[in-house]
């Protein structure tokens, strides 16, 4: 199987797909629907060549887009075969027909382009589920602003109305805003790398984002939770944690943690997130717990977890009232409610990061520890604990 040029003679040509069929010892020649300059293809690989610039970044696409072709043309092979059916030329152009009918659809609609987007970054691999999902949640909010906005719709005025909308329909604080929006920038970014010319003024608009009340655990509270005593379930929820605690991961990486990680004495794992490097030294906390459930830590949900070790953290007594504050554009909002129903697995990593920064580790370990490369975000993980002022103030004096 291999992609030629229909016309390699003229200044554009259609890329066509040739696979022989051995049962009836034929060739099966199809259209991939793409037209490619000869001068931009590799005679030898029968590839588009690799360039640099704004044309390297069209002729990957296209690469990408023959890659799902093979791709498509050996499930296509499978799927008669598993059928018991004869592979024949006539089966298989049904077949690929039936697959890419909508993928050469002229894209009209910011909303295209962004079906274009998300299936790039599922084809390459480049970003975990969970953001991939984000981008469609972006995808549904667009829609029901305006669902047949076109990419030239987009201009300062356009960000100002979106934003706006987000916040009245979906009461969006400012870090959550924030977010989106940066989402949004990253996909007109990819459009005009993709060739497409857009309204610069949009970049003109920006979201404030401001440090948001998230908790972290004292020292003490760290040790009540450890000597608690607790039944079986809630047992469970709390080993987790405190392993979150003293390892500094995420949820996602704390729970999965396996002897096979360990490497020279400590556990060194890739975030499922970033993919960036922990190098997690195994304190005698951490090692008692990974022992005590012989490396093979409970499946729990996110969800779950969090319900659990709220209960959990209650039991210990963490109920004191703390003041949670927020901001819909310049709505300060205030909300009153228990310490220990502001916990989740995200406060374990932030109050291994806070502890061990009051504990004088320097920045560059704990962003080692924790697979963090920007001081910028290691910066909001730090919380302040006005309990440690005393002790600096009489270092002063």
């Amino acid at each position: 199987m291999y992609f030629y040029l229909e016309r390699p003679q003229h200044k554009k040509s259609a890329i066509k797909l040739r696979y022989y069929v051995k049962k009836q010892q034929k060739y099966l020649q199809y259209s991939t629907g793409i037209s490619i300059d000869p001068k931009n293809w590799n005679k030898e690989n029968r590839m588009p060549k690799a360039k640099a610039g704004a044309a390297g970044f069209e002729l990957k696409q296209i690469t990408i887009q023959l890659n799902r072709y093979v791709k498509e043309l050996h499930i296509s092979i499978n799927n008669i075969e598993s059928e018991d059916k004869p592979v024949t030329r006539e089966e298989l152009k049904k077949r690929l027909n039936q697959r890419f009918k909508y993928v050469f659809v002229k894209k009209t609609t910011l909303l295209d382009h962004l079906d274009a987007f998300i299936e790039e970054k599922i084809s390459l691999g480049k970003y975990q589920k969970r953001t991939i999902d984000k981008y469609n949640a972006l995808k549904n909010k667009l829609f029901f602003f305006k669902k047949d906005l076109k990419l030239t719709d987009i201009n300062k005025k356009f960000m100002v109305d979106f934003i706006n909308f987000l916040r009245n329909n979906y009461k969006m604080t400012d870090i959550t805003l924030n977010r989106n929006i940066g989402y949004l920038k990253t996909f007109l970014k990819w459009c005009r790398y993709s060739g497409i010319k857009i309204d610069e003024t949009y970049n003109q608009v920006t979201v404030s984002t401001r440090d948001a009340d998230h908790i972290h655990l004292s020292k003490l509270q760290v040790h009540l939770l450890s000597t608690l005593k607790l039944n079986k379930t809630l047992d469970k929820y709390r080993d987790l944690f405190l392993i979150g605690v003293y390892s500094g991961q995420r949820f996602s990486d704390y729970t999965v943690f396996k002897k096979s990680d360990v490497v020279n004495g400590r556990i060194e794992k890739r975030a499922e997130k970033t993919d960036y490097k922990s190098y997690i030294p195994i304190s005698k906390n951490l090692e008692k717990l990974l022992d005590k459930w012989e490396w093979r830590l409970p499946k729990v949900s996110n969800q779950k977890f969090n319900q659990n070790i709220k209960e959990v953290c209650r039991i210990a007594g963490f109920t004191e009232e703390v003041t949670k504050t927020t901001y819909i554009g310049n709505r300060k909002i205030e909300t009153i409610e228990p310490f220990y129903k502001r916990v989740g697995s995200h406060t374990a990593r932030r109050t291994f990061i806070t502890l061990a920064s009051e504990s004088n580790v320097p920045d560059h370990i704990i962003m080692g520890i924790c697979g963090i490369r920007d001081s910028k975000t290691l910066k909001t993980y730090k919380k302040f604990n006005p309990d440690v002022l005393e002790n600096y103030v009489d270092t002063i004096f």
